[in-house]
């Protein structure tokens, strides 16, 4: 087959600054080596003065696509790609639903799935911690914690941003891929999370990363519900945080290949991209046949290490 694989930060061109053009980079390689290493033919977006443009030609000449884009993009340009070829990534309707974060966390609550408290300005006082990030976002960007007595006036209550209770815990995520009958997981992985003043700053992950027997089968468990709540397929990235009453907090849904795939590559018994045509194609692996070997970080603005 002719695969497009277009991935936003290495397509679109200019400024996008250099770590998120290095995981860019890194997230297309691993998706076109594993294409191209089961003989497919790969084509991809490079600097396009117009990346809309460039998905919709290449997309038209590809028998499946993929699209790797923020949140704010990533909706409008699966919608392309669906009506141009097949799509191997989450239909445009999952995008759209997960991309918005008030109400991804709201249907979450409403199914009974644990996520963080969306909270009023009138419900802001005292020295309770709270996270404020963009309603539409990704990769960390401008998320603050926030202490409700010392920064009320930072806290931003608008259509623009959400504002929920902070939970103190380990930040992970779990990758999984969804077909039309099965789900299938991965891995969980470890998010490094830094502090600058009140912003977090995300700085690469660890992959696999053991929470424990019990853990691991929570969150895969709340993983697979939350793909069949948002009828996601092909690779999912859920950000959780694992807090210290043990419970698993879903804090953001990524209807997308993410950066833990570069690590899943390397550590996985089973290809990537293999998986992600078998979720569209063909069938799915049982879980007990899914096994890791080693584990894989990185660093942002370093470089990967097994």
């Amino acid at each position: 087959m002719r695969i497009m694989v277009a991935e936003y930060a290495v397509g679109a061109g200019g400024d996008k600054g250099a770590s998120l053009l290095r995981e860019g980079k890194a997230m297309l390689t691993t998706l076109r080596s594993g294409f191209e290493g089961l003989d497919n033919e790969v084509v991809y977006p490079v600097a396009a003065p117009d990346f809309e443009a460039a998905v919709d030609k290449l997309s038209k000449e590809s028998d499946a696509g993929i699209v790797i884009a923020p949140d704010d993009k990533l909706c409008d340009l699966t919608e392309l790609v669906e009506s141009n070829t097949v799509n191997l990534g989450c239909p445009s309707e999952c995008v759209k639903i997960c991309a918005d974060k008030v109400r991804t966390t709201k249907i979450l609550a409403d199914k009974g799935i644990p996520a963080p408290k969306i909270v009023s300005e009138e419900e802001i006082g005292g020295d309770d911690t709270y996270v404020k990030k963009p309603r539409f976002g990704c990769a960390s960007e401008n998320v603050f914690i926030l202490n409700g007595k010392e920064n009320r006036e930072h806290i931003s209550f608008d259509d623009n941003h959400i504002v929920t209770e902070f939970i103190k815990g380990e930040d992970i995520s779990s990758s999984v891929i969804a077909g039309d009958s099965a789900v299938l997981p991965l891995t969980i992985n470890k998010q490094f999370i830094r502090m600058e003043r009140e912003r977090l700053i995300y700085e690469g992950g660890s992959v696999p990363y053991l929470v424990g027997r019990d853990a691991e089968e929570k969150i895969m468990s709340i993983s697979k519900k939350v793909v069949a709540l948002f009828n996601c397929k092909g690779y999912v990235g859920i950000d959780f945080v694992l807090g210290d009453d043990g419970t698993a907090y879903v804090v953001d849904v990524n209807p997308r290949p993410t950066t833990s795939i570069v690590g899943i590559a390397k550590v996985l018994n089973y290809g990537i991209a293999d998986l992600i045509l078998r979720a569209k194609f063909g069938t799915l692996p049982r879980e007990e046949e899914v096994k890791t070997e080693g584990c894989f970080s990185f660093i942002k603005d370093k470089k990967y290490n097994r």
